[in-house]
């Protein structure tokens, strides 16, 4: 089988598999409903481009351009989170070993997972396209369809941007240290990066938003060329103007096309970096002859009769061995046993590194008065720290394949995830210590009672996250978004630290945040709940 049949194959069955999945159909509604966003109405009271003081009509040329904008920064950091699984499933459920024993070499497969990622993410787009054009004749500002000016953007800029995507998820995957929680959060600091830095890069949204204020300088001389881009609140009416789409040059058209490559030069680089399947393989031979070898030994039969428990003891090739009476067996229902375990569960993961880092922060916290904390992003970072430990809550059994050998333990729904979270509230309080200190230090009623909230909200949101979509990732995207515009940019209802809230509303939002706490809890319990009776059957 020739190279290209090769890389066909293992992208199409990829791909195959990912659109078979209910969760892709949900991704699907998903993307419908933001698109709908994208081209909000007049009424809405927000826009998701403006440039100073203007906004485009909804012609084909400007709506291809926001939605292509929209979706290209949407798809940059949901969508790498969404293909970022393609080489784990492999290893999973047992392909990767027989891929290890075939003649394919480890840049083709690589080739065909980027080409199934890329496949994927292109079919979103193609969704979102078709609601834009719909939207333009829903919203009806211009009925007139101009199909290359609608199309033009998402050809030229949100495409080839999904290349990297997809590229970068398959790089991703092949390093273990990028591979997990650490690599999630490395992504985000480089999709911050790459929304701060848009207007200087010039292969982003910059090649469309560029283009939008040359032409309405010429049009308004009075214009001061800056943008916004996201879901943003004016705070006056927009005057309206009518932009005539990007004039896509050759020299541009290369630029953009010129993604692609490095796209390529991404997946090279993961194929070098790659060490196959070969090596878990071994492992996993190693392990059957340990267990052979291990069986060899004599083997103890426990039978019952109506007395009691008889140990008979017999030889198969091996040594013989003398089975003593064993212990009448007890039942341990310390909850606090269970509450220790998970806690060792929890930081089994938590190095040398990480405990250092945690001190320091406590300690700056605690020294640091409460402005200069936060001015000094020592509070925001605190709150970011624990992420990769608290996204496992919820998910850890389902991932290790243990949900129903736990399911069969008494009172399993109550008593373990209580175990959980309680397990999840001590790390936040452990983190979150110093900044609870120097509230009561210097008298912060209202901050401090922000951070006892927190401390519940954060545990509670992380083990709904991982009971109902039984990964650790879903936490740790939307911890860190609320993260990002909450602690970091203040926004109201997310900045779960209180820092710009009026003392007036201390107590409304608080309730909020309760309230949320004790909905997702309820949530995670009803979902285990069905877990257990489950088993049960």
């Amino acid at each position: 089988m020739g190279q290209h049949h090769t890389i066909y194959h293992i992208a199409r069955a990829d791909l195959l598999e990912r659109i078979r999945q209910y969760s892709f159909l949900v991704v699907l509604g998903i993307t419908i409903l933001a698109a709908y966003f994208f081209v909000p109405p007049v009424e809405a009271g927000y826009v998701t481009l403006y440039l100073d003081e203007y906004r485009g009509i909804y012609n084909s040329a400007w709506i291809g351009g926001s939605v292509a904008i929209s979706t290209t920064l949407f798809l940059a950091l949901f969508g790498f989170y969404l293909v970022k699984n393609s080489i784990q499933r492999d290893k999973r459920s047992g392909v990767g070993q027989i891929i290890a024993s075939t003649s394919v070499k480890k840049l083709h497969y690589l080739i065909g997972k980027s080409v199934s990622n890329y496949a994927v993410l292109s079919i979103i787009v193609a969704v979102v396209i078709l609601v834009a054009i719909f939207m333009q004749m829903i919203r009806g500002e211009e009925m007139d369809i101009e199909l290359w000016a609608l199309l033009s953007p998402f050809l030229m800029l949100t495409l080839p941007a999904m290349s990297i995507v997809a590229a970068m998820a398959v790089l991703f995957e092949t390093r273990q240290l990028l591979n997990g929680g650490l690599g999630n959060v490395l992504y985000f600091i480089l999709f911050l990066i790459y929304v701060t830095g848009s207007s200087y890069i010039a292969f982003g949204p910059n090649v469309i938003t560029s283009a939008m204020t040359k032409e309405l300088a010429s049009i308004k001389p009075g214009f001061s060329g800056s943008y916004s881009i996201g879901i943003l609140v004016p705070d006056r009416p927009l005057e309206l103007f009518e932009w005539q789409g990007v004039e896509w040059t050759g020299a541009l058209l290369l630029q953009q096309l010129s993604l692609f490559l490095i796209a390529l030069l991404f997946i090279i680089a993961a194929a070098l970096l790659f060490h196959g399947f070969r090596n878990d393989a071994v492992r996993e031979k190693q392990v059957r002859q340990k267990s052979a070898k291990g069986s060899t030994h004599a083997e103890t039969v426990m039978e019952w009769g109506n007395t009691g428990a008889e140990i008979v003891e017999y030889e198969r090739k091996g040594s013989r061995v003398q089975v003593s009476s064993l212990p009448p067996a007890s039942a341990r229902n310390s909850f606090l046993s269970l509450v220790c375990a998970e806690w060792r569960l929890m930081m089994k993961s938590a190095s040398l590194g990480w405990y250092a880092v945690a001190g320091l922060l406590f300690v700056l916290s605690l020294v640091c008065p409460v402005t200069t904390s936060v001015q000094w992003m020592i509070w925001p970072i605190t709150w970011i720290w624990p992420l990769v430990l608290w996204a496992g809550m919820g998910s850890r059994e389902t991932r290790y394949q243990t949900q129903y050998l736990i399911a069969a333990s008494p009172r399993y729904a109550t008593r373990q995830l209580s175990a959980v979270w309680v397990s999840g509230f001590m790390l936040a309080c452990m983190t979150g210590g110093g900044m609870a200190v120097r509230m009561i230090l210097e008298g912060e009623a209202g901050l401090f009672i922000y951070w006892i909230s927190a401390v519940i909200l954060i545990p509670s949101f992380s083990l709904a996250c991982g009971v109902l979509t039984k990964t650790n990732r879903t936490f740790e995207v939307l911890y860190m978004i609320v993260w990002y515009l909450g602690p970091l940019n203040k926004m109201p209802y997310l900045d779960f630290l209180g820092t710009r809230s009026e003392g007036g509303s201390i107590l409304a939002v608080n309730s909020i945040y309760l309230s949320i706490s004790i909905g997702l809890w309820m949530v995670a319990f009803g979902a285990r709940k069905r877990l257990a009776q489950d088993s049960q059957r």
